[in-house]
């Protein structure tokens, strides 16, 4: 009778504890109707540190679109193009890289960069002239050379290999995920899906970049992945209730009401939480937050991230990933004189 009862008790429980180890945590569930208030820093982040990049008096720095850091150099993107700009660590200002032009060291148009950290070189993609710019962080033309891919973003590994990434696709170029080596030459095709009937595309693609491997998400299938020079392999995939419907992605785009979907801003990524911003359109606060605790699998959903570490706030909706251990946002001069920018760098649990 005693073993009877012992095995009504236990059973469930060994049963309960078997079903919660089987939960699929790299399946995301989000709902941004489900919103709580605010999301504190103290949540994820340990500390704040500040660095002004002393722009010399110039305003040229309009918002920054994308920002890179090596070990001594930050290297940012303006989004309303002005070029690129190199700091040092400390933020003072080593050269403003805007070389706009047709001549063999200029570029058409800055489509997307990156940086070589192994040759302290930055790597400008020119879609224009379908061409790689490489420059020493000092500005300094290194060489440029053609490349027969169509691509969105990039990313440098050793060796001069380059990752391409392709979120749609084109007839010019039957890859979505690969790498090439400078002569144009496919290295690794990565087996991966390629959205053929999906009309809506999205021009920005997000990658979280570290010295010899990336998280990339896939705004056409709701996934984020981890890529190294041989593997390629999904950490999460997302469920958005929010997301455009397949329906709606098979039609022309300029026939879509942009209302009561979503769309994710950014996302940063580190071994204990990842953090995404989403555009909820038609909605009176747009930009919600979502904090994946990754060690609970705990899922916080807000229209607001605020600052409770110290008194220094923002209204900015990019947080950018620079590591692992690091995150940084801008915070914007209240002196219309002052045309610094600061970096908040954001020290992670």
């Amino acid at each position: 009778m005693k073993i009877n009862i012992l095995l009504t008790i236990i059973v469930p429980i060994i049963c309960y504890i078997t079903a919660c180890n089987n939960v699929d945590k790299s399946h995301l569930s989000i709902n941004l109707d489900n919103t709580t208030d605010t999301i504190r820093y103290s949540e994820f982040a340990k500390s704040l540190d500040y660095i002004q990049l002393d722009t010399k008096d110039s305003c040229l720095i309009s918002n920054i679109k994308s920002i890179y850091m090596d070990e001594d150099t930050f290297c940012l993107l303006d989004k309303r193009g002005a070029g690129i700009f190199v700091f040092t660590s400390t933020g003072e200002f080593v050269c403003q890289i805007n070389y706009f032009g047709q001549a063999p060291h200029e570029f058409i148009d800055i489509t997307s960069f990156t940086i070589d950290p192994y040759l302290n070189q930055i790597c400008i993609w020119d879609v224009g002239s379908r061409s790689i710019k490489k420059y020493t962080y000092k500005g300094a033309f290194v060489e440029a050379y053609r490349t027969d891919a169509l691509i969105r973003d990039f990313m440098v590994f050793q060796d001069k290999k380059n990752l391409f990434i392709l979120p749609f696709y084109s007839k010019e170029c039957p890859y979505c995920i690969w790498i090439e080596d400078q002569n144009n030459q496919v290295i690794k095709n990565f087996n991966y899906p390629k959205p053929q009937n999906d009309q809506f595309e999205f021009i920005s693609t997000y990658c979280n970049k570290e010295v010899n491997s990336l998280y990339y998400y896939d705004r056409n299938y709701d996934q984020i992945s981890y890529i190294t020079p041989d593997t390629l392999y999904s950490v999460y995939s997302i469920d958005l209730k929010q997301r455009l419907s397949n329906d709606l992605r098979a039609k022309n785009p300029a026939s879509i009401k942009l209302e009561n979907f979503a769309m994710m801003w950014n996302f940063s990524f580190s071994p204990k939480y990842l953090l995404m911003n989403y555009y909820y359109y038609g909605q009176e606060k747009p930009y919600k937050w979502v904090l994946l605790n990754r060690n609970t699998n705990i899922t916080e959903i807000a229209n607001d991230i605020i600052n409770d570490i110290d008194s220094v706030q923002t209204e900015t909706q990019s947080i950018f990933f620079l590591n692992e251990r690091t995150w940084c946002r801008a915070i914007e001069s209240t002196d219309p004189n002052n045309c610094n920018i600061t970096l908040q760098m954001i020290n992670l649990k």
